[in-house]
């Protein structure tokens, strides 16, 4: 990894754990970036334990082939994962298991993080890293429900969409998954969506 890079992404790692320690004390903290495999512990609420399963199958099936493939085509810069604050634990546990030469290249950020980072050191033409997502948004607000009417749910459901993609100087790629959350189980209603609008919700 070029020095450069390496430098840009030791500063974010600093200011992601400075960021999460300076917020107030929650019933539900966000993780730390420990790496240690204990992500889905007993504490958490039930969404946002079914929202860490989730985030954990993903990273397994479509975000470490994507990292790896990403390392491969992009040797001297730095990969960014953003995740929902569930995520943080599961993929720091996966990359924590890549090769060195990865996973030291590999760091792991909210996507309030992210982009609060990219906002003091811009890196906006993608030269020193590459950016890997996959969150979380739920629950989706009431008025996007008529986007999803052709996969109807019971009105006390809520909509939730696993955002995921890539940026890199060369290449983009973005797609979504739509889940209904009755209160207690996440169903999986579509892969691969489209949405037809990226707003604040």
């Amino acid at each position: 990894m070029r020095p450069a890079a390496r430098d840009w992404l030791d500063r974010l790692r600093r200011f992601s754990t400075e960021h999460r320690l300076s917020r107030p004390q929650r019933p539900e903290p966000v993780p730390v970036e420990t790496g240690t495999g204990h992500f889905a512990g007993a504490s958490l609420s039930p969404p946002l334990a079914a929202q860490t399963e989730i985030l954990a199958a993903h990273a397994v099936a479509w975000g470490i082939p994507t990292l790896n493939r990403l390392a491969a085509a992009f040797p001297d810069g730095a990969i960014v994962v953003t995740t929902s604050p569930p995520g943080l634990a599961p993929w720091s546990d996966l990359i924590s298991r890549l090769p060195a030469p990865i996973a030291e290249r590999v760091a792991t950020a909210t996507e309030i993080e992210y982009r609060g980072w990219c906002m003091r050191s811009p890196d906006e033409s993608h030269e020193l890293h590459a950016v890997v997502w996959s969150w979380i948004k739920a629950p989706l607000p009431p008025q996007r429900r008529p986007e999803f009417a052709s996969f109807p749910i019971p009105a006390r459901a809520d909509y939730w969409v696993l955002r995921y993609g890539h940026t890199t100087a060369d290449e983009g790629d973005h797609s979504a998954d739509l889940f209904a959350w009755d209160g207690a189980v996440a169903t999986r209603l579509a892969s691969g969506i489209t949405e037809r609008f990226h707003s604040r919700g």
